[in-house]
């Protein structure tokens, strides 16, 4: 395993460079670091022997001729980190190179999620589906529905399974003797857009995850903004309607009431419709009372996509998640013109309304450029 803290400052500094300027000599790497070339010859040395960086090829000669440089790019295959999204009906797991590059992918159905131990088994179950113990794994990191204390790596609350206060990095540490890292899965995906995806190059954006619950993740400033314990984004607690919502009690916040996959197939079992939500979505015609509730569920969702821009002036919206993904053009068209009449438009005329290009690997390659970050050198 190889970790930040087992390298050098000068190693650090010749590695990042490598990595956002490959290929390149070490003449080169010394004029951009300011390192002498003596030290950055030392630090490419130690590097090769780590097998993190390799030699790539011969450069050009400079104009006085003389001998070609060897350029020296970084060695993606050195590590390899699991990315694991815990969704409403689905988990999904990946292991990925340094770069992003995914070499396994495993999906599984949840299948009930009564209890911490219950949980934990299933994560564990897709972490031994995709071979971890095949791989020079340098860490794990999993997104949770829910809120969760990052300091601690313990999940606060997941509406979706109506579980509390589970140690889950705790748990999993001791299972696979691996470090391990909990984060809210909107913020991963926030994470993985900017990192691969449409937010990259931007300065600061509210992704929104509608899925079977409603999230947010912030990148501001091209930093990804979490709060004092991790729990940044949580907009589905966004209160849309005060008067109809100060007395309702319920699972989920209050924005998820109206917009989530959660309340919509709560509706439609309420109607006695046993149809999937993707094929009622593909034929709304059909279903006008559900029609009717969707129209709604976007008047609430545009209202708190509004007061979110007027308070962040975003670069870009951009919605993920399963619904945000496979419905986009559906909302998009129903919540624009409800956000044009409310923010003023020298706030609105720079913002643009984007779809997730990573989709359902949005998550998991947040997890993957999460544990990057907070281990090794990006």
């Amino acid at each position: 395993m190889i970790e930040r803290s087992k390298l050098r400052e000068s190693e650090i500094r010749v590695l990042e460079c490598i990595r956002k300027n490959q290929p390149i000599s070490r003449a080169t790497i010394a004029s951009l670091t300011g390192l002498s070339k003596p030290g950055v010859s030392e630090a490419v040395e130690k590097l090769l022997k780590r097998n993190i960086i390799k030699e790539f090829r011969k450069g050009i000669s400079t104009a006085r001729g003389g001998k070609k440089p060897t350029l020296l790019v970084f060695n993606p295959n050195c590590g390899y980190i699991a990315g694991v999204d815990i969704g409403g009906s689905k988990i999904r797991a990946i292991i990925a190179d340094l770069d992003g590059n995914i070499v396994r992918k495993v999906e599984r159905r949840v299948e009930g999620m009564e209890s911490s131990e219950s949980l934990v088994e299933q994560v564990s179950n897709v972490l031994v589906d995709i071979e971890i113990h095949k791989y020079r794994l340098i860490g794990v990191a999993v997104g949770v529905p829910g809120t969760c204390d990052r300091e601690t790596g313990e999940v606060r609350y997941i509406p979706a399974f109506n579980l509390k206060d589970v140690p889950l990095r705790k748990m999993l540490e001791e299972k696979f003797h691996l470090p391990v890292f909990i984060e809210n899965d909107v913020t991963l995906n926030a994470l993985g857009e900017m990192w691969k995806g449409s937010a990259k190059g931007l300065k600061n954006i509210l992704l929104i995850s509608l899925g079977t619950g409603t999230g947010a993740g912030l990148v501001l400033n091209r930093s990804l903004y979490t709060g004092s314990k991790g729990m940044a984004g949580e907009i589905g607690y966004f209160v849309t309607d005060w008067s109809m919502e100060r007395d309702v009690e319920y699972r989920f916040g209050r924005l998820e009431r109206w917009f989530s996959g959660y309340s919509f197939i709560e509706f439609l079992k309420g109607k006695s419709v046993r149809t999937e939500l993707k094929w009622i979505f593909e034929d709304l015609n059909s279903y006008p009372d559900f029609a009717e509730f969707f129209e709604h569920a976007c008047e609430h969702l545009a209202v708190a996509i509004a007061n979110a821009v007027c308070l962040l002036d975003p670069d870009a919206v951009i919605l993920s998640g399963g619904i945000g993904y496979n419905q986009y053009e559906k909302i998009v068209e129903k919540i624009k013109p409800i956000v044009s009449r409310i923010v003023p438009p020298e706030i609105l005329e720079h913002v643009r309304f984007m779809k997730s290009e990573l989709g359902e690997l949005g998550v998991v390659l947040g997890a993957v450029y999460f544990v990057q970050r907070e281990l090794f050198v990006v």
